[in-house]
């Protein structure tokens, strides 16, 4: 069994946003401290008064920097906010600044509206997460690769670097329906409940 912290990087009405980072890495420091095994970041956007974690991969990356064996999890990286590609190569060179600590989870969530101010449909973000994982999944093969998907298309892209873990970092996906869980368990991927 494996302990860890979920974090949100929590934001508070008339705290600065600086004490929310500077409160959430000492929550890290703690949980390094206690010999918890990791801890796993939220992404949320455009919620001020909620959290300042909008861009949770930078913040893994300091998390790397300043731990020696804590864990880094995503919980979760929103694959249908972000290009497919530049989520594997910042989520393949974090694995290697954090030599072999980072986890990657990943979902699709369920805040529209981060969806509506990015003007992604939300109707969409099923099918793009589909379309998003498979070509992170053959871009960390580290070989030539072309995709052709109804929101992505890949031409001849090999992308650096690989994931330091291989074939790639452990993944978790998170699901809250009846259908995801059968779908994904019949594609033998590990999940989330309740993110």
């Amino acid at each position: 069994m494996h302990f860890g912290a979920f974090m949100e990087f929590s934001n508070r009405a008339g705290v600065p946003e600086a004490q929310a980072f500077q409160e959430g890495f000492r929550m890290v420091d703690a949980a390094e401290e206690m010999g918890l095994d990791g801890v796993w970041l939220a992404e949320l956007h455009f919620n001020p008064a909620r959290s300042v974690l909008s861009s949770p991969i930078i913040v893994a990356t300091s998390i790397a920097t300043r731990t020696k064996r804590l864990r880094v999890g995503m919980a979760v990286y929103v694959l249908p906010l972000s290009n497919p590609l530049r989520i594997a190569e910042e989520v393949a060179t974090v694995d290697h600044i954090s030599e072999g600590r980072f986890e990657f989870g990943i979902g699709r969530s369920g805040f529209a509206r981060s969806y509506d101010v990015f003007s992604i449909p939300y109707s969409e973000s099923q099918e793009r997460f589909a379309e998003s994982l498979e070509i992170i999944l053959q871009a960390w093969k580290g070989k030539e690769f072309s995709y052709q998907g109804n929101h992505y298309t890949v031409e001849n892209a090999t992308v650096t670097p690989a994931p330091y873990q291989q074939p790639h970092p452990p993944l978790r996906i998170a699901a809250n329906s009846a259908d995801t869980f059968t779908r994904l368990g019949q594609a033998g991927h590990p999940i989330f409940v309740g993110l």
